[in-house]
């Protein structure tokens, strides 16, 4: 009896220590994990990781590995295809860009066609003014010609006797000052 006595004050004991220990123990871990899962740590995949590294355990890691695996591989392939709809969008719009681009190489073809349009026509509104003035001066006398050519711009003074008859020219050249007439007969035999 006196066996048994101390025996089962032995367990009373034990179970008070394995209380005293296993509760507290319980209550850490319990704690550790919640204050872990509040500052972002995720603890089971942690767990995940270490346990594949265990032999024995790595097995049934390694098969919800393959799920993630999977998850991740889906996840892959439909950032892939939203990158190829990215890459239609902007390639539509590149080609919507190199077609206003072609439209107005297009303005610039034809408003420089135009400029020389509008350059052709003032040049013959030119010598047609000049033909004009030269017509003037041909009816004048070579007295009266001579000074006003004189003082005339020698381009246009060129360009007005260019245009009158050989003969005029000749008298108005004569009626004028020796080195301006000298300088208007050079610029006309350049031409």
């Amino acid at each position: 009896m006196a066996k048994s006595a101390y025996t089962q004050k032995n367990k009373k004991s034990f179970s008070k220590i394995i209380a005293a220990i296993f509760f507290p123990l319980i209550f850490l871990i319990t704690l550790s994990l919640i204050v872990l899962t509040l500052s972002g740590v995720n603890v089971f995949e942690e767990a995940e990781k270490y346990a594949s590294r265990i032999p024995g355990l790595s097995t049934p890691a390694s098969s919800e590995g393959q799920n993630s695996e999977a998850s991740e591989m889906d996840r892959l392939q439909a950032v892939i295809a939203n990158k190829e709809a990215e890459m239609e969008e902007l390639q539509s719009e590149a080609d919507s860009k190199q077609n206003q681009i072609n439209e107005l190489e297009q303005q610039v073809v034809q408003l420089r066609a135009d400029l020389e349009e509008a350059k052709t026509e003032d040049e013959n509104n030119e010598n047609s003014k000049a033909a004009e003035m030269a017509q003037s001066f041909q009816e004048m006398d070579p007295e009266e010609a001579a000074p006003i050519l004189e003082n005339m711009n020698q381009n246009l003074a060129v360009q007005v006797l260019n245009d009158v008859a050989s003969e005029e020219r000749g008298e108005i050249l004569g009626q004028m000052d020796p080195e301006a007439a000298a300088n208007i007969a050079s610029m006309l035999i350049e031409e």
